[in-house]
Formats: C-alpha cells, sequence, structure tokens
C-alpha cells in the first residue's frame, strides 16, 4: 500500500471513529429519582471499566454564612471525618483505604460534596459510610480543638502566604458587600479564633438533611442497583425541616469600587 493509500485509509478511518464514539457516549444512560425523605439521587451509567464514582452533594456553603460565623461550612466538611455513633476518627477512612478506593471533600459557595471512588462492588460500603455520618455524626470537641488548628495553618498557607489568593478574597469582599458571596469560604481568621464546636453541631442539624442533598453515582452500575442500596442505606434516614435559601441579594453600584493592596511577592503579576 503507497503513503497515499494508507493516508486515505487513515482518514477514512478517523472519520469513522468519531461518529461511534459520540454515539457510545450518547448510549451512556443518566436515571434521576427521589427517596420518600426527600434525598434526590442521579445515576450516570458508564460501563467502561469496573469503577464506581460516588458524591453527595449538600446544598449549603459559605454563602449561606453571614458576618461574625464564617468557615462554619468547611470547618464542618472537615469534621466529617471524625467519627459517627458506629466508628470513631479517621475510621471510615480506613476502611476505604483497606479497600483500594480515594476519598475526599470541598467546600464552594453554595455546596458542600464528599465523594469516593472505588470499585463497582464495594459501592454498598461508601454509601453504607456516607449514610452513617449524615444520620449520625458525633463532632467530639477534643477532635474539633484539634481540627480548626489545622483550618488556620490552611488558610495561612493557601490565603495569607499567597498574594494572588489575598487579592482574590479582597476582590470578591468588595465586589459583594451585601451577600454572602463575599465571605471566603475557608472563613475569616478572625472567626476560625473564636469559632465554637456548638457552632458546628448546630450548623449540622440545620443543614445536613436528606431533603437537602443529592447523591450522585456514575460508573460501572444500573439505577435499580442504586436504587436498592440507596433505599437500603438512606430511606431510613428521616427529613428534617430545613431553612430556605434565600436568593443572592446585592446593592447597586454607587461607583467605581476600588481597592489596593501592598504585599510582598516574588514577582510582579497582574490578575
Amino acid at each position: 500500500m503507497n503513503a497515499i493509500a494508507r493516508r486515505s485509509l487513515g482518514l477514512l478511518f478517523g472519520a469513522l471513529c468519531v461518529p461511534l464514539t459520540a454515539l457510545a457516549a450518547a448510549l451512556q444512560p443518566t436515571h434521576e429519582f427521589s427517596l420518600d425523605n426527600g434525598l434526590k439521587v442521579i445515576v450516570r451509567e458508564d460501563h467502561r471499566a469496573p469503577v464506581v464514582v460516588s458524591q453527595l452533594w449538600y446544598k449549603v456553603g459559605s454563602s449561606y454564612e453571614t458576618a461574625g460565623s464564617t468557615g462554619l461550612s468547611h470547618a464542618l466538611e472537615h469534621m466529617m471525618f471524625k467519627g459517627s455513633r458506629k466508628l470513631g476518627p479517621g475510621e471510615a477512612s480506613r476502611i476505604l483505604r483497606e479497600l483500594g478506593a480515594e476519598e475526599n471533600a470541598f467546600t464552594s459557595d453554595d455546596y458542600t460534596a464528599y465523594y469516593q471512588v472505588l470499585a463497582r462492588d464495594r459501592l454498598g460500603v461508601a454509601l453504607e459510610l456516607e449514610a452513617d455520618r449524615l444520620a449520625s455524626l458525633q463532632l467530639p470537641a477534643a477532635e474539633f480543638a484539634k481540627e480548626i488548628e489545622v483550618i488556620k495553618e490552611e488558610r495561612r498557607l493557601r490565603t495569607d502566604d499567597r498574594p494572588s489568593s489575598l487579592a482574590f478574597e479582597r476582590f470578591k469582599a468588595m465586589a459583594y458587600p451585601a451577600s454572602g458571596y463575599s465571605i471566603p469560604t475557608i472563613g475569616w481568621m478572625a472567626d476560625l479564633e473564636r469559632m465554637q464546636i456548638d457552632e458546628l453541631r448546630a450548623w449540622y442539624r440545620q443543614w445536613y438533611a436528606p431533603n437537602n442533598a443529592t447523591l450522585v453515582v456514575v460508573g460501572d452500575v444500573s439505577a435499580a442497583e442504586v436504587k436498592i442500596l440507596a433505599e437500603r442505606y438512606f430511606g431510613a434516614i428521616e427529613r428534617r425541616a430545613v431553612p430556605s435559601a434565600k436568593l443572592p441579594l446585592e446593592l447597586p453600584a454607587a461607583g467605581e469600587r476600588r481597592t489596593t493592596l501592598h504585599l510582598k511577592t516574588q514577582l510582579p503579576s497582574l490578575l
């Protein structure tokens, strides 16, 4: 086969592969249903590998907080790994590590989410552990006393010691003076210094309910499988009254807003 023929065949093969790949992606179905307690469940089938991702998203984040009580959503994210009625601090993470699973969590303005990546036949373990801390998180004061120091150090490292992060934090505070979007997700250091465990307990009771959460499962599973497991582990958790989220309110701009920071940097930078 000469070079021209090989090139033509390659182009034809590529043209055929693109539609087939797009078709394969389109054939992966997405399902959505809710449990009686209000937990919303979304399942996206992807059977390319025997792996599954489980995520539990709560509709609460730093924009829900108020002045003087910032950083609660992020601090609670840290404390969700510190034990439940069934398991002690760090035990759930140990179980997942022994299964070869990956886990983590993240907080933003409008949500807090927890996830696990693991073998498809271990999905039930991830859901059982997630449901356990939704239903019976303990929030021990001794663990909080240690973890709040970790959070303060995280703020020093990621914000206070980074001119770009510090400048963006001040920019948001200036841009959104009337809404919760002015609040840094990690919280202001002054609020972290005076945060109490009872504030986190109240935040947990207020927002962590099945009817304020969405379970997302993506991977080598079917909707029927996930529904059985979700009912088994989350179905008995009672719904609770959850405050209505307030729509963001901002003041009309009266004119130009400007802020200037004088910070030590290694190199000049433009944000």
